[in-house]
């Protein structure tokens, strides 16, 4: 039977491996897995008093996967997915009250489709389709 990895450890070639928290430049931590030297699977990342700012996945170190932002108050700020570390399909965004701000999809970095902002009521602002860019 092996002993599990305690947090913080380096493998024989001195890369990250395992449960690691990183500091970030904002005062916080950012708390996830390692596997060969990359972040891999899901990462946390609180704020300074330990109320989590965000969370999301990667894959071999690269963001991957729908990440979700949270702000000071723990309202959701915005959510939105990446493929490999492009912005990539639906991302919405909420102000400080919690009333939705804008909505639309990316592919591979650019707005694409509709986009739609809101009023503070809820009712559509404007709509703007953006098209596909190759």
């Amino acid at each position: 039977m092996s002993t599990p990895p305690t947090p913080d450890e380096k493998d024989a070639q001195g890369r990250k491996t395992g449960l690691w928290t990183d500091p970030d430049p904002h005062g916080g931590v950012m708390v996830g897995e390692y596997v060969e030297g990359e972040r891999q699977g899901t990462w946390k990342h609180f704020f300074a008093d330990g109320r989590l700012r965000a969370e999301g996945g990667f894959d071999n170190g690269t963001v991957h996967g729908e990440w979700v932002w949270y702000r000071s108050s723990g309202g959701i700020m915005q959510r939105g997915g990446f493929d490999h570390g492009r912005k990539h399909g639906t991302w919405t965004r909420w102000n400080a009250a919690g009333e939705l701000i804008d909505r639309g999809d990316y592919a591979s970095n650019k707005k694409v489709g509709e986009w739609t902002t809101f009023n503070p009521d809820g009712t559509v602002k404007r709509t703007v389709t953006h098209a596909a860019r190759r």
